[in-house]
């Protein structure tokens, strides 16, 4: 089976996109593992621009492809060139993206749906059991594509319920099983071969605590993948 992870990036920047810390974390802990990768986004306008300095919404729009492209330097293609049958695994670093721009989860809530470009890309992960690996907010897309599949009880974490509260009663509405899970560690459902770890759903982590979250998610993508 190749190694190499597709990695789906949802922008860049915390409020509208992938949270950078997560995602270079994640880019870290796999090369250290040895595990190469490739970078993906959606490449469409991201539901609305965070100027992150004033923490206030813009006029502008932006491309979530063209956006996702400063962290990977460039080297990203289109999620819908994405093959699973090129991929050992899928991973979703966090960020409001993953609520925003992956899935409708901030307008709708617990009636959130998956973007078509997203649902097509972790679908054949899924059906071919391959490890889906998600940080942060991301886990929203394990939850979303599991009870699409018709899968219920599947392992996911938030972190702790008392930060996650919105997200982790939106997965138990939709027939999963929210785990609480410490910052350092990963929770792991090794029969549906789904990994989520809490990352910055602990929002007074540090970013070593942040880069121990993806340490601990590769770490068992690495099991299940031995």
């Amino acid at each position: 089976m190749s190694q190499t992870v597709a990695i789906v990036l949802s922008g860049c920047g915390v409020y509208d996109g992938a949270e950078i810390t997560e995602a270079v974390g994640i880019i870290i802990a796999l090369s250290q593992a040895g595990l190469p990768y490739t970078f993906y986004a959606p490449d469409r306008a991201q539901m609305h621009v965070i100027d992150h300095a004033r923490g206030q919404e813009s006029s502008e729009t932006r491309n979530i492809l063209s956006e996702a492209a400063r962290i990977a330097r460039g080297n990203i293609r289109p999620l819908t060139e994405l093959d699973a049958a090129q991929h050992s695994a899928i991973v979703f670093p966090g960020g409001f993206g993953a609520a925003k721009n992956l899935t409708t989860f901030i307008k709708d809530g617990a009636d959130a749906v998956l973007y078509d470009d997203v649902q097509a890309a972790v679908r054949p992960f899924v059906q071919q059991r391959k490890p889906v690996v998600a940080l942060c907010a991301a886990p929203l897309v394990q939850g979303l594509i599991a009870r699409d599949e018709g899968l219920s009880g599947v392992r996911i974490t938030f972190g702790s319920y008392a930060e996650g509260q919105a997200m982790a009663d939106a997965l138990t509405s939709w027939g999963q099983r929210h785990v609480e899970t410490p910052v350092d560690q990963a929770c792991v459902d090794e029969a549906r071969r789904f990994v989520s770890a809490p990352a910055y759903m602990y929002g007074a982590a540090s970013p070593a605590e942040i880069f121990a979250s993806c340490q601990a998610a590769v770490t068992a993508l690495k099991s299940l993948l031995s």
